[in-house]
């Protein structure tokens, strides 16, 4: 099983499907990164066009580059909270275009339904997505500026749990403007969970950065809690050590059955265009199977190969590729 991987945690994109309200809050982000800042207009124009890949091009040659089975795409529902300016996409349509992306590259791409429950139509969203024959569940992104223990939402857990339906949450504080990142901290999915006990919960991102060791404490007890690592090739790259040392409590303390491969990269021109950033997080990712700088393995190899693929292969029923 080593042997399958499964980016169960990246994107395929175009600009145009974005919100304009969440393009211009990127263009605002990016305006102030350095001195001097630049007029967040005169950036419009390239906010996400270097990571667009509409038709899965370049990520399904990098898949057949590196060996990749298949990649999961958690569709992000930011039609609320990016809607103050422009025209967007509906979160109905959004959800169909990955539906049909997703079946021109049958087993290649599977896809998360996104869905922000103050839709006044949420509950008629949820079916239509479930209705698509290669939705593998909800992604839920409560950053968007709704709370995940808000009563009105119950009925969407209650569906999830009883349908045995994984949702990915995301939890890492990154953001920034226009998002509210404190709805997402781990700490919220430990009380949904005490909530919805055997809710399948994927913990996006695993708190990357500061509050991973929250993430993990928070998911330790549950029997359907999964930590979601992508992101962390940045954590990898910084100190390789020092990630080992995370993943090896993670195993110690979840088991290497509830972790899950991801790295939401966005490919397009811009962003690894041929695979090189992914091929090289796989890399790093094996490696915890094997000794370095006089570190013993963190990983068994079966272990290793749950992690790459096969969990994700179990969670989101990627028959497929069992």
């Amino acid at each position: 099983m080593s042997d399958v991987v499964i980016d169960a945690h990246m994107h395929v994109w175009d600009a145009t499907w974005l919100p304009e309200g969440i393009r211009r809050a990127w263009a605002r982000q990016g305006s102030g990164r350095r001195l001097p800042e630049r007029d967040p207009e005169s950036l419009m124009g390239h906010v996400a066009v270097g990571q667009s890949d509409p038709e899965a091009t370049l990520t399904i040659a990098a898949f057949d580059r590196l060996g990749v089975a298949a990649g999961l795409v958690p569709v992000v529902d930011w039609t609320i909270v990016g809607a103050p300016a422009g025209e967007h996409l509906a979160i109905g349509d959004l959800n169909a275009r990955y539906e049909g992306l997703a079946g021109d590259r049958e087993g290649r791409l599977y896809f998360c339904a996104g869905l922000d429950p103050r839709h006044p139509d949420a509950r008629e969203l949820f079916d239509d997505a479930l209705a698509h024959p290669h939705c593998r569940g909800f992604k839920l992104y409560p950053a968007a500026g709704w709370d995940l223990c808000d009563p009105a939402y119950r009925w969407l857990f209650d569906e999830l749990e009883a349908r045995a339906l994984p949702v990915v949450i995301h939890t890492s504080p990154l953001g920034g403007d226009p998002l509210q990142v404190i709805r997402c901290r781990p700490a919220e999915l430990g009380a949904l969970l005490a909530r919805h006990p055997r809710l399948r919960v994927v913990f996006g991102h695993a708190g990357l950065e500061a509050w991973w060791a929250e993430a993990l404490d928070c998911a330790t007890g549950w029997q359907h809690a999964y930590l979601e690592l992508s992101l962390w090739q940045r954590c990898a790259r910084a100190d390789y050590p020092e990630f080992r040392r995370r993943v090896r409590r993670m195993r110690e303390q979840v088991g290497a059955h509830r972790l899950i491969f991801g790295s939401d990269i966005i490919r397009g021109p811009r962003e690894d265009p041929d695979g090189v950033e992914l091929e090289r997080w796989i890399s790093m990712v094996r490696d915890l199977a094997a000794p370095h700088d006089g570190d013993r393995p963190v990983l068994a190899e079966e272990e290793l190969g749950l992690f790459l693929g096969g969990n994700a292969v179990r969670l989101y029923d990627l028959k497929e590729h069992a």
